[in-house]
């Protein structure tokens, strides 16, 4: 697989979450691959481009990650074959919820990212691609990603979405509400950096 996490995770800069295939527990329970004995591979693509696949078997306390890895410049491919524990916990309003364990920090974790190896974003230093945004961006994308939940395209020049169908109107005003503040802070924001800029 080789690519981003190739060679030693321990370095200072820090890689965006969004550059890494990922393993999502969340993804898995949705589509009944955490049933024990299911088997099968997940694939990525970037831009339309395959980026990368593995194979996983299920068991009843583990879930075995199949797949090769190649690091950077070296042309001899890596086996690999890892078994992520399965855990469990309690719910507060009832219920058990599931969770991969990283092997190496031993935390359980909702998603894992791999590159040499599959581990969570804390083992890998990993950042959120908002994290490198400066903050009226940051708001702008919250904006726009908010009238996508809502049915509504990206443009913030558009007339906020309708309420969509079936949604509660409390729900509906209150998120019409954070969209006209996040885009009010996004313009106050954008505004302060122009001024600093032309002074």
């Amino acid at each position: 697989m080789g690519g981003p996490g190739s060679g030693n995770p321990w370095r200072a800069s820090r890689d965006n979450c969004e550059a890494y295939t990922r393993v999502d527990i969340r993804y898995l329970r949705k589509r009944g691959m955490l049933a024990p004995g299911c088997s099968g591979s997940l694939s990525w693509n970037r831009g339309g481009e395959p980026a990368g696949y593995i194979r996983f078997k299920t068991h009843f306390h583990e879930i075995e990650l199949i797949y090769r890895y190649r690091q950077s410049g070296d042309e001899d491919w890596q086996d690999v074959n890892e078994r992520i524990p399965l855990v469990t916990t309690d719910q507060y309003l009832g219920g058990r919820r599931r969770w991969l364990v990283c092997l190496s920090c031993r935390r359980r974790c909702a998603v894992l990212y791999g590159g040499t190896h599959y581990r969570c974003r804390k083992c890998w230093n990993l950042a959120y691609k908002s994290q490198h945004e400066p903050p009226h961006e940051r708001a702008y994308s919250q904006a726009q990603k908010l009238r996508q939940r809502l049915g509504g395209s990206q443009c913030l020049d558009d007339p906020f979405p309708e309420k969509p169908k079936g949604m509660h109107r409390r729900t509906y005003d209150r998120l019409w509400q954070k969209g006209e503040a996040l885009e009010d802070a996004a313009d106050a924001q954008f505004a302060m950096m122009v001024a600093a800029y032309l002074r």
